[in-house]
């Protein structure tokens, strides 16, 4: 595996940023309600609860965006995590 530090990190942020937009177009179009798996895929979509009840457009707007930016953060994390342990478990098999 030859992906830089920066390169990897930069995926699995992406991922962060597409899974999150994906569930919500999936929500507006499709109708689909928010359920165990979608929690598992955006955990930090858990602090959308207090959006409940009246609040201004701005407010609403700043609470995604704050939420998928911790979800970006989350995913970055997991990658951090996840590449020693990919690295290991590829040394371990050796060459094909």
């Amino acid at each position: 595996m030859n992906l830089p530090l920066w390169k990897w990190v930069v995926w699995w942020g992406s991922i962060g940023l597409l899974v999150p937009i994906a569930l919500i177009l999936r929500w507006k179009f499709l109708g689909a309600m928010f359920g165990q798996i979608e929690l598992i895929l955006w955990p930090s979509s858990i602090l959308l609860i207090g959006l409940e009840g009246q609040h201004s457009a701005v407010s609403i707007i700043m609470a995604y965006a704050m939420v998928i930016v911790a979800n970006i953060a989350l995913y970055c994390v997991i990658g951090l995590l996840a590449r020693p342990v990919l690295l290991l478990a590829l040394r371990r098999r050796g060459p094909i």
